[in-house]
């Protein structure tokens, strides 16, 4: 937007030079980009950057308050007409049918102009801001909409039919021609201004081709009127118009503003344009209070957030050169020993500051004012200390060191994947779906690392790879019922497929199985300090028949591996298998031992003893092991399973288990006889809870 310090001129008193008074403004927050110097006319323009949250500087007399907080002089308020001993418009009416949308609307009707030639200092303060002259009342609207902010729209008023103003939704299938000559279709959220037979004006955003005003106009009903930001933001994006109005409107204009640019722009009128008779005011609604009207602040607040001490006196000037209504509590207090007692204040919000709501912004208001120049750099007063680690981030960094240092490749893949491979009922009944993707046919934030590793292993094997082993950290989503929101999950995701290169030249690449992705796994588990590990079948989709395998700590899953299945390898055209797990490792930091327990090394030494059992295939050895560890009276320090067999001597239907258990006393020395009978005691409690046979 530019500013003309000529036309700041009538607000405050401006002297060269001015690059001086843009850099103090940039400091406090309002941006200008450039100082322009004009020479016909003479002037300078500042070109400045607004942010969203502040639309009171959309106007000269915004920016000139501006200038005038932070230069402390002061200010002017714009020549207003005072509206005394008119009549209202006879058969004239304001009806408002919708007032979510425009909750105060004002009009006066101007009767009999006999100038139209505009002013030559309104031309060319228009020109310099980029707006062009083209009747004396448009130009007028414009030069109020510039000055204080306030858009304004003049009706043709002969062209107005019943001499009535209705403030409405549309019509179902309604058209409306702008003033640019096109033809929209009304949707039905938009907002229309209409007289008794149709719509004349697209609220807020642009006025109708049916009663724009030309240069036979005489007769003028201007309108003033606060619109709903929201509404004309909408229909402004819907109808692809925007204009100076609609910019500002979006923005929200300042309901105190909608009376004060009407008085200005008929001020003007009278003036300029010579009319023989103004009406009244007319006006429908109500205009629309701040939420929050009054603030309590404490000098003890800002001192706190700007780590500098500032006067009770200067914070109350500061606040009130700002424009604000400051109260104070309490007798104000004399200086004492060249420092102020602390002060507290009700400060009142003026209708053209929604943005102030909290304490804290009435002290970044401070700052900005006093000067972020001004605030000295220190160190914080209290001692330093020390920060801990995010135990989730230790993990990840801890898991990725591990699967990098055995050779697997890190991949990073796309969140929202497409539903070819994931299963409605498993994966996408609890999935997350996106309404507007960032491409198509990627719908869904993904409830699974599966398929986006099988594009990476298909995009390699394309490429001539056969030994591919990767691994993503990343987060999966998903819509569980009893949550509200949707949840994401960290997890690490592991695919394997084709050759296992060989270690040493003694080796030979062969191809990979279950077990080396198993053996990630329990490695990455067991360095977690994960311990009493459970290990349960289980089904799903993407598995290959009972191939798949969930790991749990108590009842909290931790991980769940298995073989792909083939429909999903045919869907990728792979020709080899694909191991995949996944380690969820928000259960897994949860249950992780983070400071590892130092045991004494043992002095006594250990004996070993084998058990050979014959057992039906439903029994788990990890419930064994956990049979024999609890009968073990405290002596048995490692049970392992090293061998398992089914062949000729097993019957059908059972299995073979071998398992070496170490027995060792921290104490004393174990004598034969006692390990023996222990040992014995051991495998006839497994042969008959079990229903094991025993070999030895």
């Amino acid at each position: 937007m530019k500013i003309s310090t000529n036309w700041l001129k009538d607000f405050v008193t401006l002297a060269p030079p001015f690059a001086r008074i843009a850099e103090r403004l940039t400091l406090a927050g309002l941006e200008v980009k450039k100082c322009e110097a004009l020479t016909q006319p003479a002037d300078t323009l500042f070109e400045i950057e607004i942010t969203s949250n502040r639309p009171d500087w959309l106007s000269h007399w915004g920016v000139a308050r501006e200038i005038a907080a932070v230069e402390n002089i002061s200010l002017k308020n714009p020549v207003v007409d005072p509206d005394t001993g008119r009549t209202p418009p006879p058969g004239w009416k304001i009806h408002i049918k919708d007032a979510a949308g425009c909750p105060y609307y004002t009009g006066v009707l101007i009767e009999g102009i006999t100038e139209n030639k505009t002013p030559d200092f309104i031309v060319n303060r228009l020109l310099a801001c980029g707006i062009r002259s083209i009747n004396l009342v448009v130009d007028i609207t414009n030069y109020v909409l510039l000055e204080v902010g306030q858009p304004l729209h003049a009706f043709d008023a002969d062209l107005i039919q019943g001499k009535e103003i209705l403030v409405r939704k549309p019509k179902q299938g309604e058209k409306f021609t702008v003033i640019n000559g096109a033809q929209i279709e009304l949707k039905a959220d938009d907002l229309v201004i209409a007289d008794s037979e149709r719509a004349v004006a697209l609220a807020g955003v642009m006025g109708g081709k049916d009663s724009e005003i030309n240069e036979r106009t005489r007769n003028v009903f201007l309108e003033s009127a606060f619109f709903n930001p929201g509404r004309i933001r909408k229909t402004s994006r819907a109808h692809q118009l925007s204009s100076e109005s609609s910019y500002r409107f979006e923005r929200r204009v300042d309901p105190e503003a909608v009376d004060v640019g009407r008085s200005r722009a008929v001020s003007l009128i009278q003036k300029y344009g010579k009319p023989r008779h103004i009406s009244a005011v007319i006006k429908a609604g109500e205009k629309p209070q701040l939420e929050v009207k009054t603030i309590h602040l404490r000098s003890e607040d800002v001192t706190q957030v700007l780590g500098v001490e500032v006067k009770p006196s200067q914070i109350a000037l500061i606040l009130t050169r700002l424009g604000l209504q400051v109260k104070q509590h309490g007798s104000e207090a004399p200086a004492v020993s060249n420092r102020e007692r602390g002060g507290s204040w009700t400060v009142g919000i003026p209708s053209y500051r929604p943005d102030l709501t909290r304490a804290i912004d009435l002290v970044e208001e401070i700052a900005r004012i006093y000067g972020f120049e001004n605030i000295p750099e220190t160190l914080p007063a209290r001692p330093p200390f020390s920060v801990s680690e995010n135990p989730r981030l230790s993990l990840e960094r801890k898991v990725r060191y591990f699967l990098s240092g055995a050779g697997l490749s890190e991949t990073v893949t796309f969140s929202l994947v497409s539903e070819d491979g994931l299963d409605p009922k498993q994966d996408l009944q609890q999935a997350v779906q996106i309404v507007n993707p960032l491409q198509h046919g990627l719908h869904w934030m993904r409830p699974t690392l599966v398929t986006s590793l099988l594009n990476v292993i298909k995009k390699n094997v394309n490429a001539g790879a056969d030994s591919i082993q990767i691994f993503e950290i990343a987060n999966i989503y998903g819509a569980p019922p009893a949550s509200k929101h949707p949840v994401e999950e960290r997890t690490c995701a592991i695919a394997l497929y084709g050759k296992k290169a060989a270690q040493t030249w003694l080796d030979a690449a062969r191809a990979v199985t279950f077990y080396d992705l198993k053996g990630y796994v329990e490695a990455i588990l067991a360095s977690a300090g994960c311990q009493e590990l459970c290990v349960a079948k289980i089904e799903k989709s993407y598995f290959a028949g009972q191939s798949a395998e969930a790991i749990r700590l108590w009842q909290t899953p931790l991980a769940f591996l298995g073989e792909v299945s083939g429909d999903l390898l045919k869907k990728w055209d792979l020709k080899e298998p694909v191991y995949y797990a996944e380690i969820s490792l928000e259960n897994l930091v949860q249950h992780a031992c983070r400071t590892p327990t130092f045991k004494e090394w043992p002095r006594y030494p250990a004996i070993e003893r084998d058990l050979s059992l014959v057992v039906k295939e439903a029994v788990k050895s990890g419930d064994l092991m956990r049979e024999i560890q609890g009968m073990g009276q405290g002596l048995i320090r490692e049970v392992a399973l090293f061998d398992l067999f089914r062949g000729k001597r097993v019957p059908e239907g059972c299995k073979n288990l071998a398992f070496r258990v170490v027995y060792q006393s921290p104490e004393r020395t174990l004598v034969s006889e006692d390990v023996q009978q222990l040992h014995e005691k051991i495998a006839q409690t497994l042969v008959q809870k079990y229903q094991a046979s025993f070999q030895s």
